[in-house]
Parts: C-alpha cells; structure tokens; sequence
C-alpha cells in the first residue's frame, strides 16, 4: 500500500471517530425525547395537606355586605338609577367659596396624584417633598423674573372630592427674599400672596385641561385625604341619610346645587330652618310591545318608543349641623312616612350629583 493510500485511509478513520464522538457528546448533552404521552404513565397522588398553624386564606374575599334597613322579604328588582350628571365627561373649574379657592376636578385622587407630579415634571419644575398619605406635595423654591428679589414655593394639598370619584387640589403660596430661603420652614395657613397663588392654580387648571397624559393611577394614593367627605348611610334602626363632612354653608350651597338636577327641582328653601321643598320628576321608557318581536322592532325603527312623563311628587329635604358633621335627610312634604326604598333612592340621587 502506497503512502497516499495510508494518508487517505487515516483521514477517514480519524474524521469517523470524530463525529462519533461529537454525536455522543451532543446526546449526552442535550437529550431530546418526546414527553408528549408521559401524562399516560402518571400516578396518582395523595391531596396536599396544610399544617394546621399555617396561614392559609382566601386572597381576594368577597364579604358579606347587608344593606342594612332593606325590607327583609322579596321585592322587585328597580330600575337601575341614572348616572350622575357629573361623571359623564371629565370636568375641571376653579371653585371658590367663603374666600378660598381650589380646583374640583371628577377624577379619584389615586388619578389626580401621578397627573400633578407629570405637569411639574414636564414643567421642570423641582419637588421638594412628597406625601402620598396625607396628599402634600411641596415644590422647591422657585424664581420669577417679574420678582427677582424673592423666591417662591407652592404646596398642593389633593383631598377627596364632594362629588363621587372627585379631586380637591388646594393651593398653598409662600416667599421668602432671595438667599434666605432657609429662613423659613413652617407653612403659613395661607398664602403670602393671593395674586400668586391665583396665578398657579390657574396654570395647573388650564394644563390639567389640555392633560392628555393618559389615566395611569398611582398605588399610593388609593387613600389619599381618607374617606370620602360625603357618604349615604343606612342604619338598621333610623331613616338613611345623607353624612356630609363640610361646614353647613358649603353644605347648603352643595345640596342646593345638586337639587337643581336628576329629576329635582326647588320650590323654596329657608337656610335658616333648613328646610327646602322640593319636585322630583322620573321619566321612564315604555315601548308599545314588551314582546322580544317589538323590542327588536322598536330597536330597527328606533322612534316607537316614546317618553312617559310621570307626575311630580312633592318633597321635604331637611338639612341640619351635628358634630363635626352635616346631616342630610328627605320625607314626604306633609311627614307622611316614606317607605325605605324610596328614601334610599331619592338620597342616593341627590348624593350623586353633590359638587
């Protein structure tokens, strides 16, 4: 055998035992096989059993909530209540009353929290602190080029709202001459300057106006300001109410407004008994054939349904101060007693458009 036939045939067998070996490798390495029909062969397995002390439960618990003063007996469903006039589109004003200012806006604080800290940030605009809890939001000191001798600074103070799902964004101005910022480190109970602080929260309103950011909502202040200001309640052994957490004047001024919509209407009122007489009128929709054929008929011609106007039914809405609280209550205009359904209904109207 020549020397080239050797070459040639040790070549061969060194290239065979390579890929033997790099084919070896690779199963050894990554072993494929098809697991498709192993649930075929799976054995039974006993229930997992918890520890008696371990802390197991229920993560998303839904409670048990009686509505409490309901007639304990079956009843027909009502029609669902129309939605608040307040919540069919964003709405942003300043409001003002009894000398102070602030912007209203119908959107939940956790909204209205991470909405303000994007308008300061796009404004370059520093913050000095923040208190998501307790809804404070300070700014750093600020420089204006109509005031160089003086710096600013402004607290915004985010609240629930009267209305449901509602802001309240105060505003808080102070200054000190320029180089002695340090001088001061208590916030006054209002503003230093009028003119400034009606200034800023006519920036943030306007910007809040134009926002268009997005609805992202802020973990932290789910609680801003605590509980809502204003709320229904139902006692098991008392007529429902209305508990509102304001001065009587702004309570007054509120239910006065809310009065004028939803169906109500005012015939008089003396803030000094606080007592007002009022008309409520409730349309409802009635269609000539109740039948799926006339429903679907009255839909494709869609004007076979008219508006039926019921009768105004006349009311006594009593408004009185308690405690740290105002207390908002409705009854027959003659005190005739109001079945309990209806009381609820009625208030829960009127809480529904409170501003």
């Amino acid at each position: 055998m020549s020397i080239e036939i050797k070459r040639i045939v040790l070549i061969v067998i060194l290239f065979s035992i390579a890929s033997c070996s790099s084919i070896d490798d690779i199963k050894d390495k990554n072993p494929i096989r098809n697991r498709a029909n192993d649930y075929l062969h799976s054995k039974e397995i006993l229930p997992m059993e918890a520890p008696a002390d371990a802390a197991i439960g229920e993560l998303y618990i839904v409670p048990n909530i009686p509505v409490a003063g309901l007639p304990k007996r079956s009843f027909s469903a009502p029609r669902p209540q129309p939605l608040s006039v307040n919540l069919l589109k964003e709405s942003v004003e300043i409001l003002s009353f009894s000398g102070k200012q602030w912007i209203a806006i119908n959107k939940p604080p956790a909204e209205v929290w991470p909405r303000l800290r994007s308008i300061l940030t796009r404004s370059a605009i520093p913050t000095a602190k923040m208190d998501p809890p307790g809804g404070i939001l300070d700014t750093g000191w600020l420089q204006f080029k109509d005031d160089e001798n003086h710096s600013h600074r402004f607290r915004f103070l985010i609240s629930p709202g009267v209305g449901i799902s509602s802001s309240e964004i105060r505003v808080t101005q102070m200054h000190a001459l320029a180089g002695q910022e340090d001088s001061l480190s208590e916030w006054p109970l209002n503003s230093m300057s009028l003119s400034r602080e009606e200034e800023f929260t006519k920036i943030i309103a306007n910007t809040l106006v134009s926002d268009v950011t997005g609805t992202s909502v802020s973990l932290l202040a789910q609680n801003i300001g605590g509980e809502s200001r204003v709320k229904v309640v139902i006692p098991e052994d008392e007529e429902p109410y209305i508990e509102m957490k304001l001065g009587y004047a702004r309570s007054w001024a509120s239910v006065l407004k809310s009065l004028s919509l939803g169906g109500f209407s005012v015939v008089s009122d003396d803030q000094a008994s606080g007592q007002l007489s009022v008309e409520f009128t409730e349309i409802e929709l009635v269609t000539e054939d109740e039948s799926l054929l006339g429903l679907v008929s009255n839909f494709l011609n869609s004007r076979d349904a008219e508006d039926q106007l019921i009768p105004a039914l006349e009311y006594k809405v009593t408004i009185t101060q308690s405690p740290n609280k105002v207390i908002v209550k409705i009854s027959n205009k003659n005190n005739v007693p109001l079945d309990q359904l209806t009381k609820i209904k009625l208030l829960k109207i009127i809480r529904g458009n409170l501003s």
